[in-house]
Formats: C-alpha cells, sequence, structure tokens
C-alpha cells in the first residue's frame, strides 16, 4: 500500500513537471534523485522561502504564458487584509499579531503578481492554460509553475492572482550572473553625453562581469539608441572606479510599487585583462553588499531569504 502511494505520488509530481518544463524528460528513476537534490520542489512549505525571498528582494520575475518563448516582467506584490473598524479597534493582543509586508505567502493560498510588461501581457494571460515564473539568485534560476485566477484590486492597484505553485525546479547555470545593486550602496553610472545628448548620472541597477543595467526617466529613453556605444564611468563613494565603453542592447520598462520603471541594458567593452579584471572586482564588491542587505532583511523579517 505504500509503494501504491509512492507511485501514486510520483506520478503527480512527473505529470506537473511535464507540463510546465516539457524540455527536460523526468523518469521515476531520476526523480528522486532530482527531489533529493534540491532541483525539484513539490512540497509548498519548500517552496514558501524563494516566494519570500523574491517578494523582499523585489526581484524581476520573468512570466511565460502557454509555453510561447514570449518573455514579460512583473515583481511579487503584497497582499495585505482589508482593514476594517473592527482591526481600528483590535485590542493590544490582536495589535501583536498585526500584518506584515509579504505575510499572506505562508498562507500558501496563492500568489499576487503587478501587473505584466510588455502590457499584451495582461491581455494574454487571460487565455493562458498555464504560467511559468522565473527569478534567479546568485546561483541558479528558480522556476516556478502555476494557474492564472485573474484580475484583483489591492488597496486601488489593479494586480494579477494566481494560484500557489504547484511545482518548481532549481536550474544552475542558467544565465550569468548578474549582482544586484542595492538601493543604500552609493553607487553610479555616469553616461558621457554624445552628440546633443547631455551628460547624465544614473543609479546602477546590477552589474556582471560583462554588463550592466541602469535606470533612467521616461523622457531621457530618446537619449539611448539600441546598439550604439556609449562612454561611462562607474562611480562609488564618489570616486571614479571604472572608465568602460559599452553598447545598449535594451531599453526596457516594468511596473514597479511607485509606478512605471525605465532601464537600459549595456554590454560591455573588455578591450584589456586589466579593464575585465576591475569590472569582476566591482561585481564583488556589489554582491558582498548585497548579500549583507539580505542578511539584514532576514533578521529584521525573521524570514530565511535564500542568497
Amino acid at each position: 500500500m505504500a509503494q501504491d502511494k509512492t507511485q501514486s505520488l510520483s506520478k503527480r509530481i512527473l505529470d506537473k513537471l511535464a507540463l510546465f518544463f516539457g524540455d527536460t524528460i523526468y523518469s521515476i528513476d531520476t526523480l528522486q534523485e532530482e527531489i533529493d537534490s534540491g532541483n525539484v520542489l513539490y512540497k509548498p512549505q519548500e517552496i514558501l522561502p524563494f516566494l519570500q525571498t523574491a517578494f523582499m528582494d523585489e526581484k524581476f520575475v520573468e512570466v511565460e504564458i502557454n509555453g510561447i518563448t514570449q518573455i514579460y516582467f512583473s515583481k511579487v506584490h503584497d497582499h495585505p487584509p482589508v482593514s476594517s473598524i473592527e482591526d481600528d479597534e483590535a485590542d493590544e493582543d490582536s495589535v501583536a499579531e498585526k500584518y506584515n509586508p509579504g505575510d499572506y505567502l505562508k498562507k500558501m493560498s496563492h500568489l499576487i503578481m503587478l501587473p505584466l510588461e510588455p502590457g499584451m501581457g495582461n491581455y494574454n494571460i487571460r487565455y493562458a492554460n498555464r504560467v511559468l515564473l522565473r527569478f534567479f539568485t546568485s546561483a541558479y534560476a528558480v522556476e516556478l509553475g502555476t494557474f492564472y485566477q485573474g484580475q484583483e484590486t489591492v488597496e486601488e492597484l489593479p494586480v494579477l492572482s494566481f494560484d500557489y505553485p504547484v511545482i518548481a525546479r532549481i536550474v544552475r547555470g542558467s544565465r550569468e550572473f548578474r549582482a544586484k545593486v542595492p538601493k543604500k550602496m552609493d553607487i553610479k553610472l555616469m553616461i558621457i553625453g554624445k552628440r546633443k545628448q547631455k551628460t547624465i548620472t544614473s543609479r546602477l541597477l546590477n552589474v556582471s562581469v560583462s554588463g550592466f543595467a541602469f535606470a533612467i526617466k521616461k523622457e531621457q529613453q530618446k537619449d539611448f539608441v539600441i546598439d550604439e556605444e556609449r562612454s561611462m564611468e562607474i562611480i562609488i563613494n564618489d570616486m571614479m572606479e571604472l572608465r568602460i565603453n559599452g553598447t545598449i542592447r535594451h531599453i526596457s520598462k516594468i511596473r514597479g510599487k511607485k509606478g512605471m520603471e525605465y532601464n537600459c541594458g549595456v554590454q560591455a567593452d573588455l578591450p584589456t585583462r586589466a579593464v575585465a579584471a576591475r569590472l569582476e572586482e566591482i561585481v564583488a564588491i556589489v554582491q558582498r553588499a548585497h548579500l549583507r542587505e539580505l542578511a539584514e532583511l532576514s533578521n529584521n523579517s525573521g524570514i530565511d531569504l535564500i542568497r
């Protein structure tokens, strides 16, 4: 009887893997190895720390609909309870149990995301049979399979509601590592003016050994052209640490907590080993700062965030 139950559970897990991750063939013989190694997660409580990390760290989440290669972007959003008169008149014991950001995830009942960008995704997702969510940690990609429920309004903001993910997998070495720049870190990017463009100083968003991304304002989009080379300087604590050329590879927008956010992605020109080594050092500096930020978030929230 116990063996029958085990085989039944394995079959359900394999069906979910086949539905969301059809690019990989799993068998009953290899499934247990993948589970034991932590590469396949099917228990809700195992998936929870990853969702909490995506929320607390405000990670960009890639969204795939029905297995189509078109990628949309979003972020995990909060879903606090609706306050009422009774809440306002709650006694001290109730106040002690007040809602903290992201607490709804602990119920493991559903998932709230911000509207997708590009905006066409919010139309396409209404016809979704399955949805794949993907985000990145310092060592691997996390992919989660879920189903779209519908649109809701949370604190006057339209959001998307999903089932709590039913399956997840870890994909190691899936993408070049990008170190996220903590908001408290004093690191900037100066983009030298070209033609009629002015020199501007921007917030660096992330950096890798071959490039980086930086924030721009909506009206600054016209100042950048895809495949154009620009001269830039990375400035840390008001000191110029690296002068580098780079090619603009994308100009993107994504919805954040405070509205639309715009950014540019740059492929770095690394003409010498010295320039490449210095960029690698900056990546390491940023990553250490990000890990300290995650450790502080973990301590303050009591949540074991994934690093």
